[in-house]
């Protein structure tokens, strides 16, 4: 059996192929854009020609300058070699200092990359030639001794520090993760004493300490290492240190935190100012400080390719188009976005901010050392309170009680941190349920809000808000931020009722005879219950049968319910599945007015129709199969009468056919069976092949005769149906003397013929019995 992607794979293959040998000659533009529209519109996840809904992007006069540019180049890429070298050395350097200054990086050079990793990996092969001379000729060879050893945060994104060896051809044990704080300091950055110990550790080990990956802004929650105390340490050791993040943005801003006008101190930074601007299409860029451009030339990071060199070309339109003005106004409105957002969330009890630090005041901290050390360490640790970081990270929260309390605080230890800890009453795997479920919920019911469902290994699932990615191609506004808290709040309401519900409908459903609790940790919504029906109550629950009825019983009541939904309560009920693969219900999150025992009752109501018209088929195969036996049997009797009839010559090969010539047999008597299904009796076929159609009749006892008419009933009352009539408007080809032989009017199962007539007529209540041949079932 071929496996279903690879099936839709090939028959794209094959269509594609066919499409190619049907226009080999070329097709007209329309047609062009007409495929590429479907193509557009529709998603072959879903299935195929299954329309897509997608919000077209909000992109200003800069963003179409941007695409304009990727046209452009590609024109410019068609000059003579000499122009387009004067042509890209221009842009490039224009650009470079643009964003240099932008960013407040002074005196950098900059590569330009499509992958937004691509920058680090060329940076770390810089450091490679500038720590190992011989590296540019023998390799590898000259890392035997000493290894390279890169440091990488434990919160930094995915596969980072992976991709980087892959790219340098360096084995993962030069990869060092360093982990966040657990002591002192956020969660979700670097602990630094922990970096400082490994770094002693593995130059003792006659390893060779390489560089250090910092995040100004991690992935998770937007979190900002301690860039100052990491330049420090990078000094002492001699190490590069490469930072990158989405809170580099605020390096734009007329007034920047201290902890990110740290970063003006690394020796390279990777910036987005395409996603941050909303430019469509344009690369991202890697500033980087070095005094030897032989080192950049040998590790890529200044092609001499002009048409490599050209991929500026974008960002230079762009920049010139905004202005300064226009950047930091862009900037600057994202980060209002997010400070608007944190502020209102702050308001809500239910809800947990990930960015908001806690300073605990009732334990005692015990400071060491000189004067001088005690100052500096205080100003390290308060430099970090001020930071303005451009993404919210937010939670529902059940165990909540004051408005805001933060998940991910500041703590003496981890020990501290739990003291005085609300407990939630959801277990954790229901409560990233509800997050998860409320995360949907909001980006379907407000798109303009970009929100992305991230998790985390101690807060677990939550919500994050990043404008400076989101709001430019969303065109979000705060109007839009006030309308998302409204929708919240409606929805924390939806939240807190069906919490307070699960309980008490995981005891009515209980009660239910044919309804079955399904744990439900999770589920985000009320609980998940099972119909077994009474037939099936006494069955093995592990047999196939068993499941097979369960399944398909249970399927049937979710759509008779969603069938039968409001409006306002669309969503409600759910399929999901059981941990022994069997379909169950799940009844999602309700409102406060859902009243439990109505529900229970309703689905116990349609379970119980269900399970009775089931039944009734299942008495139903019974009947057929029942009958089917002794159709089979009646005609193995009269198969063995008709030859006891026929004599022993009649079945000897040569001799039968002898015999049958001088004394032809019989005409053959053996008729088929018809099954009556409402009485469940088996009748011949006999009339149906005379008639060409059934005829039913409602007892053994003969058919009552319809009383002559007469003169006094209406001219306009049409006359009986005859069997004559039916004969032949069936066969025409039948004359009256065939329809009057003796085999028709001889009938033994007690045929109404009529005194002093030589026709039979049907009554009206033969009429009802009439139905079509193929409706029946026919046994010969």
């Amino acid at each position: 059996m071929i496996e279903p992607s690879l099936r839709e794979m090939s028959e794209g293959l094959k269509e594609v192929m066919d499409q190619m040998d049907s226009y080999s000659n070329g097709q007209k533009l329309d047609a062009i854009i007409e495929q590429l529209q479907n193509i557009i519109i529709t998603s072959d996840q879903d299935g195929p020609g299954v329309p897509r809904i997608t919000s077209p992007s909000m992109l200003d006069k800069a963003a179409h300058i941007a695409m304009l540019g990727q046209s452009m180049m590609a024109y410019i890429s068609t000059f003579e070699l000499d122009h387009l070298r004067r042509m890209a050395t221009r842009i490039v350097s224009d650009t470079t200092l643009w964003l240099s200054r932008i960013f407040r990086f002074d005196e950098s050079s900059a590569y330009y990359h499509v992958d937004d990793r691509e920058g680090l990996a060329r940076v770390c092969r810089l450091v490679l030639n500038n720590k190992y001379e011989k590296f540019g000729t023998e390799g590898f060879n000259c890392l035997y001794t000493k290894p390279p050893i890169i440091y990488i945060s434990a919160a930094s994104r995915p596969g980072l520090g992976q991709y980087i060896c892959a790219q340098l051809g360096l084995p993962q044990s030069s990869l060092c993760t360093v982990p966040c704080n657990t002591v002192f300091g956020s969660q979700h950055t670097m602990d630094i004493a922990t970096l400082e110990r490994l770094i002693k550790d593995d130059e003792s080990s006659s390893k060779t300490p390489l560089l250090v990956v910092a995040n100004a802004g991690s992935p998770m929650a937007g979190h900002t290492d301690n860039l100052n105390r990491l330049r420090t340490i990078c000094d002492e050791h001699n190490l590069w240190l490469h930072v990158e993040g989405h809170n580099l943005a605020t390096l734009a801003l007329s007034t920047v935190p201290s902890s990110i006008l740290a970063a003006k101190r690394v020796n390279s930074m990777t910036i987005q100012p395409g996603v941050w601007l909303g430019l469509p299409g344009t690369p991202a860029v890697t500033l980087y400080k070095t005094a030897d451009p032989a080192l950049s030339l040998a590790a890529g990071l200044c092609s001499s390719q002009p048409l490599e060199r050209l991929g500026a070309l974008p960002l230079w339109l762009s920049l010139q188009c905004m202005g300064h003005d226009g950047i930091v106004s862009k900037l600057h409105h994202a980060a209002e976005l997010s400070q608007q957002m944190s502020q209102r969330l702050n308001s809500l009890g239910a809800i947990n901010l990930a960015d908001k630090k806690q300073a605990r005041v009732d334990k005692e901290i015990t400071l060491e050392g000189s004067l001088s050390e005690i100052i500096s360490r205080t100003i390290q640790v308060f430099s970090q309170v001020d930071v303005v970081s451009p993404v919210v990270v937010f939670k529902y929260d059940d165990g909540m009680e004051a408005p805001g309390r933060a998940f991910a605080q500041y703590a003496s230890s981890q020990d501290e941190s739990d003291e005085g800890k609300q407990q939630n009453t959801l277990p954790k795997p229901t409560l990233d349920a509800v997050n998860t479920w409320l995360g949907a919920e909001l980006g379907s019911l407000e798109p303009k809000i970009g929100l992305d469902i991230v998790e985390g290994d101690q807060e677990g699932v939550c919500i994050r808000f990043s404008p400076m990615t989101s709001a430019p191609y969303r065109g979000t506004s705060s109007e839009h931020i006030d309308s998302f808290v409204e929708t919240l709040k409606t929805l924390i309401s939806k939240l807190n009722v069906t919490i307070e519900q699960r309980g008490p409908f995981q005891e009515l459903a209980s009660a239910k005879e044919n309804l079955t609790v399904i744990d439900s940790e999770n589920h985000a919504g009320l609980g998940i219950v099972q119909f077994i029906p009474d037939y099936l109550a006494n069955q093995d629950p592990e047999s196939e049968q068993t499941k097979r009825e369960v399944n398909k019983l249970n399927t049937e009541l979710v759509q008779r319910l969603q069938a039968g939904e409001e409006a306002s309560h669309r969503g409600r009920y759910q399929i999901t599945q059981t941990a022994d693969e069997t379909v169950a219900m799940a009844i999602n999150v309700v409102d406060g007015d859902a009243n439990l025992e109505e529900v229970l009752d309703m689905i116990c109501e349609i379970g119980q129709e269900l399970e009775d018209s089931s039944q009734f088929l299942e008495t139903m195969s019974e009947l057929i199969l029942k009958g089917i036996l002794e159709a089979e049997k009646q005609l193995e009797i009269e198969n063995e009468n008709k030859l006891i009839e026929e004599g022993v010559l009649r079945q000897v090969p040569l001799v039968g056919s002898l015999y049958n010539w001088f004394s032809p047999p019989p005409e053959a008597v053996i008729k088929g069976r018809t099954l009556n299904l409402s009485s469940g009796s088996l009748e011949s076929t006999e009339k149906t092949y005379k008639l060409h159609m059934q005829v039913q009749e409602e007892s053994a006892s003969p058919i009552k005769q319809r009383p002559a008419r007469t003169p006094t009933k209406p001219a306009e009352e049409k006359p009986a149906v005859q069997k004559r009539d039916l004969e032949e408007a069936v066969d025409p080809a039948v004359t009256p003397s065939e329809t009057e032989s003796p085999a028709t009017n001889s009938l033994s199962e007690g045929s109404n013929a009529t005194s002093g007539s030589s026709f039979q007529e049907v009554s009206a209540s033969d009429m009802k019995d009439l139905t079509t041949e193929s409706e029946g079932l026919d046994m010969k």
